[in-house]
């Protein structure tokens, strides 16, 4: 019986490896949203080879919740109003999914803040 338990074992460590990357891999692409705000500055858009219907490219610093800052890139369909304050919805490994425009008061104060000291 020890001949057939070592396949057996190794069988089950593949599932078990198997189950851990697809679940990995699951939250990489539809895992929790992050958020992140922008101030739309058009001078930092480039028109792009249109894909999926995307002509537009933003570069933009954009700030969290607590107003840590970095660089976000997303497509757009056309060119958005240029001052206007969107909120980023973002997905690990994915970047930026879904963007809306919010009016400067519904942002997070600390974000308002470093969006609008710039």
């Amino acid at each position: 019986m020890r001949a057939r338990s070592k396949p057996l074992i190794a069988l089950a460590i593949a599932v078990a490896l198997a189950a851990a990357l697809v679940g990995a891999a699951g939250w990489a692409l539809y895992g929790e949203s992050g958020y992140a705000y922008v101030r739309i500055d058009n001078a930092q858009a480039s028109a792009i080879e249109p894909r999926a219907g995307m002509t537009c490219e933003y570069r933009l610093e954009a700030v969290d919740a607590s107003g840590a800052k970095s660089e976000m890139t997303f497509q757009t369909e056309r060119e958005l109003r240029d001052g206007a304050y969107l909120k980023l919805e973002t997905k690990p490994l994915r970047g930026v999914v879904a963007w809306e425009e919010q009016a400067p008061e519904e942002l997070p104060d600390a974000a308002r803040a470093a969006l609008e000291e710039r």
